[in-house]
C-alpha cells in the first residue's frame, strides 16, 4: 500500500492544481461566454464521454486487469486490441451518426437546434479523441504513471483552455475557434501519452493473432463484453441527467450551463478518489489474481478509509466556501448553490461506501454491477423524465442523488455478503468525527473582511483564511484520532526522510 499512497499523494497535488485552474476556467467562462454557448460546450463534452464509453467496448477494463498477466508478445497483442478496436468501431459509427442528425436534433429545444446543427459533427471527432485519451491514460495507470498522465489532463489542458477563453474574451478569436479548439486541444496529451508509453518496456503493437489460444480469446471476449455493458450502464447513470436537461428543460442548453457549474463544484469531492483509484485497482487486481484474499481485503479496507478521509476534507472545504464561490458567479447562476447541496448528498454516499465498483469489476461478480446498474438506469430515466419537466435542474439533481444512494446500497450489501469486504469500521467513525469538528470550525469562522474593499478581494482572502482554518483543524484531528494506517506510515516516512515522496 505504500507505493499506492505515495502515488495518490503525487496525483492529488496535480489534481488540486488542476482544480485551481478549473476554477479559473469556470470564472472566465461564466463571465465571458454566453449561457447557451457554454451549455453547448459542456453538453458536447458529456455526450462525447458517453459515446466514448460505448465505443471502448469494455476493453479499457480488460487491459487494466489482464496487462500484468501477460509478459510476452500477448501483452502487445492485448494493447493492440485494446486501442485499435475502439478506434475502428468509433470510425464505423460516424456514418450512421451523421445520418441520424435530423432525428437527433428534433429532440432539442427550438432555440438550440441551429446551434446544435452548426457543430453536430464535432461530436464523433471529440469521441475519438476521448477514446484514445482514456485508453492511454489507463494503460499508464497500470504502469504507475498516474501523476504524469494526470498532470497533462488536469494542468496542461486547462492552461491551454484558459488561454483560449482569454483570447475569446478579448475578441482575438471567434466563437467557432473557441468551441473547435476546446475539442482539438486533446491531441496534445494524446501525443505526450504515446511518447511516455513508447518508453515503457512491454508497450507496443502486435498482429500475431495466434499468440492467444481459443480459451484465452473466449475469456477476454467474455470479460470485455460484460465490462462493456457495465461501463456503458454506469456511464449512463453518471451523465443521463446532464444529457437529458437540454431535451426536457424548457431553457435547454442555458440550463446545462447552470447545472454543470454545480457539477463542477461536486467534482472537487471526487478528486481524491480519482487520484487513488487507478493505483489501488492495480494492486487490488494483482492480489485477487494471486488469490491473496487477505491482501485484497487489506487493500480494500485501507483504501476505502483513505478515500473517505480525503473526500471528507474536500467536502468540508467546499461546504464552508460555497458562499464565497457563489460570489464569483455571474448573474443568472443563482440556482447553483441549491443544486450543489442536492447533488452533494448522493455523491458523498457514493464515495463513502468505498471501492465496491473496483472490487466487483475485477472479480467474478462483475455481472452483478451490470444487472443492478441496468435496473438503476431505468429508475433514473423515469425520474429524469418525470422530474425535469416539473422542477427543471432541481429535478435532475434529485434524480441523480436518489439513484446514486440506491445503487450504492445495493453494491455495499452485495460485496459485504459475497466477498466479506466492507469499508466501514471504527476508523470510519473517527474520520466522520474529524470532519464534523472541522466543518463547525470552518463554517462558523467569522468573515472579518466582508464589505471591506473590492468584493473579489475580500472573498478570496476569506476563502484563504477559512481554508487555512479547515486544513489546520482537520490535520490536528487526524493526528489525534489516527484513523488511517497509511497516513501514519506516510507521516513517519516524511519525518525520517525529510521529504514528501
Amino acid at each position: 500500500m505504500g507505493i499506492v499512497f505515495r502515488q495518490s499523494i503525487k496525483t492529488s497535488l496535480v489534481i488540486f492544481t488542476g482544480a485551481f485552474l478549473g476554477t479559473i476556467i469556470m470564472f472566465l467562462s461564466n463571465h465571458f461566454i454566453d449561457k447557451q454557448s457554454l451549455g453547448f460546450a459542456r453538453n458536447l463534452t458529456n455526450v462525447a464521454l458517453v459515446l466514448s464509453q460505448f465505443c471502448i467496448l469494455g476493453l479499457n477494463s480488460t487491459m487494466v486487469v489482464f496487462i500484468h498477466k501477460y509478459t510476452d508478445v500477448r501483452r502487445k497483442l492485448l494493447i493492440t486490441f485494446g486501442i485499435l478496436i475502439p478506434l475502428l468501431f468509433a470510425l464505423l459509427a460516424t456514418l450512421p451518426f451523421h445520418l441520424l442528425e435530423p432525428w437527433v436534433l428534433r429532440h432539442f429545444q427550438p432555440d438550440d437546434i441551429p446551434f446544435m446543427r452548426r457543430y453536430y459533427m464535432l461530436i464523433p471527432v471529440f469521441t475519438g479523441l476521448l477514446i484514445m485519451l482514456v485508453l492511454l491514460e489507463q494503460y499508464l495507470g497500470t504502469q504507475m504513471k498516474v501523476a504524469v498522465s494526470s498532470f497533462m489532463k488536469e494542468v496542461v489542458l486547462r492552461i491551454v483552455n484558459i488561454a483560449i477563453i482569454i483570447l475569446f474574451a478579448f475578441g482575438y478569436v471567434s466563437l467557432d475557434f473557441y468551441i473547435i479548439s476546446t475539442v482539438l486541444i486533446y491531441i496534445i496529451p494524446i501525443v505526450i501519452y504515446l511518447i511516455i508509453a513508447s518508453r515503457i518496456d512491454g508497450f507496443g503493437f502486435s498482429f500475431k493473432f495466434s499468440a492467444f489460444s481459443k480459451p484465452e480469446y473466449k475469456e477476454l471476449l467474455h470479460f470485455s463484453w460484460y465490462h462493456f455493458l457495465l461501463s456503458a450502464s454506469i456511464t449512463l447513470m453518471g451523465y443521463l441527467d446532464t444529457v437529458a436537461i437540454p431535451l426536457y428543460d424548457h431553457d435547454g442548453l442555458k440550463s446545462v450551463a447552470v447545472y454543470m457549474t454545480a457539477v463542477f463544484f461536486i467534482s472537487f469531492m471526487q478528486m481524491p478518489s480519482k487520484a487513488m483509484m487507478t493505483p489501488t485497482i492495480t494492486v487490488l487486481a494483482q492480489a485477487i489474481a494471486n488469490n491473496d484474499n487477505d491482501k485484497a481485503k487489506d487493500v480494500f479496507v485501507r483504501s476505502s478509509i483513505n478515500v473517505l478521509l480525503a473526500t471528507t476534507f474536500m467536502a468540508v472545504m467546499i461546504l464552508c466556501n460555497i458562499d464565497n464561490a457563489l460570489v464569483l458567479m455571474n448573474k443568472g447562476y443563482g440556482q447553483v448553490g441549491l443544486i450543489f447541496l442536492i447533488l452533494f448528498i448522493g455523491r458523498y454516499v457514493d464515495l463513502a461506501t468505498g471501492l465496491n465498483d473496483a472490487v466487483l469489476s475485477i472479480t467474478n461478480y462483475y455481472k452483478f454491477s451490470f444487472y443492478v446498474s441496468l435496473f438503476m438506469i431505468v429508475i433514473l430515466f423515469v425520474l429524469v423524465k418525470f422530474l425535469i419537466p416539473l422542477y427543471g435542474v432541481y429535478g435532475a439533481a434529485w434524480s441523480t442523488t436518489i439513484t446514486l444512494i440506491l445503487f450504492n446500497i445495493c453494491k455495499y450489501v452485495f460485496v459485504w455478503k459475497k466477498l466479506d469486504m466492507q469499508p466501514f469500521s471504527m476508523n470510519t467513525i473517527l474520520v466522520l468525527i474529524a470532519g464534523m469538528v472541522t466543518l463547525v470550525a470552518g463554517y462558523y469562522f467569522p468573515n472579518f473582511l466582508k464589505g471591506k474593499g473590492h468584493m473579489y478581494i475580500y472573498t478570496f482572502v476569506d476563502a484563504a483564511l477559512r481554508g487555512g482554518v479547515i486544513v489546520v483543524v482537520y490535520l490536528l484531528m487526524l493526528y489525534w484520532l489516527k484513523p488511517s494506517a497509511d497516513l501514519r506510515e506516510y507521516i513517519a516516512s516524511v519525518r525520517k526522510n525529510k521529504r514528501l515522496f
